[in-house]
Formats: C-alpha cells, structure tokens, sequence
C-alpha cells in the first residue's frame, strides 16, 4: 500500500497527493515528461537496461544519453534529464524548493534530520496522484522502447497457409 501526502500548488494554491520514492531502495532511475510531470522509472533489473550506456549516478535521475530508449509519455511529451513534475491542476512545473516545507513537515525521518534534497534529480522521485483517478500515480514504470517482435503465426494459419 502507498502512502500519499498532501501538497500544494505555488502556483494556483491547490492541494495534490504525492508519493514519494528513494530510487535507492527501488533499484531504479527516473525522469518526468517535459509536458505533464508524469513520473518515469526505470528499474535496473530489467535486463534490456544493461545494454544503456553507463550512468555518471546511479539511483538518480536519469542521463541524457537514456532519454532516446524511451517511449513518448502519454501525453505526447518526452520523459527528459531536467523535467519536473507538474501540478495536476494548473499543469505549472512545481518547485522542489518550494516543495520542501511540504515534504519535511510530513516526512517520518524529519524529526531524526532528514531534509528534502530541493531538486528534483536526486535519489528522491515524486509521483503525483492522478485527480481523475484517485488512488492511482501520474506514473510509468520501464517506458522502454521495446523492438517489435513478429507475433507467431497461429497453428491454423501454418496448416492452411499457401504461400511461406
């Protein structure tokens, strides 16, 4: 079960819910879309990343060189290296500065001194809830661009089949 919080938009003032996620403890990197904010992460046990080039960190954001192994987000936008997420309301690109009241006034290590990083590249990724469908993240997991495969011809199609 995810845990959402509760953040607010500097922009239009409203409410949203988040998720946030260590890639540290995930095993995985990420990007947001350009246009929507939508949240990407690519895990390392997907066996199709190890032919990526080499990240300058891992756990992180991603590097541009993976940006072109990856799919269109849904929206028409691309998941890139410096994106953010987006206010689900106004669709603003949200501050990681200004996210950070939000998220140390709600985080469970704050009191030990956990502090936000106030960027939105480093080992901490957010996804946002969808307002259309509550309980469900703004988020996509390996978007990878996949190669097309023949799809296997069905038995029939082999014993009626007249030409190869």
């Amino acid at each position: 079960m995810m845990m959402l919080k509760k953040g607010d938009c500097e922009h239009c003032r409203r409410f949203y819910r988040y998720s946030l996620w260590n890639c540290g403890f995930g095993e995985n990197s990420y990007a947001y879309c350009e246009q929507c904010g939508m949240l990407a992460t690519i895990s390392y046990a997907n066996e199709e990343t190890a032919e990526f080039p080499a990240l300058s960190a891992k756990y992180m954001e991603i590097d541009q060189s993976w940006e072109q192994h990856l799919r269109p987000c849904n929206c028409g936008g691309q998941f890139r290296k410096g994106a953010s997420p987006h206010c689900p309301y106004c669709h603003k690109a949200l501050s990681a500065m200004y996210a950070a009241a939000h998220m140390e006034r709600q985080a469970l290590g704050a009191p030990r001194g956990w502090r936000w990083q106030c960027n939105w590249s480093g080992t901490f990724c957010m996804a946002i809830e969808d307002p259309r469908e509550p309980g469900t993240l703004l988020q996509v997991v390996d978007p990878l661009i996949r190669p097309e495969t023949a799809k296997p011809k069905g038995r029939w199609s082999l014993l009626f089949s007249f030409g190869r």
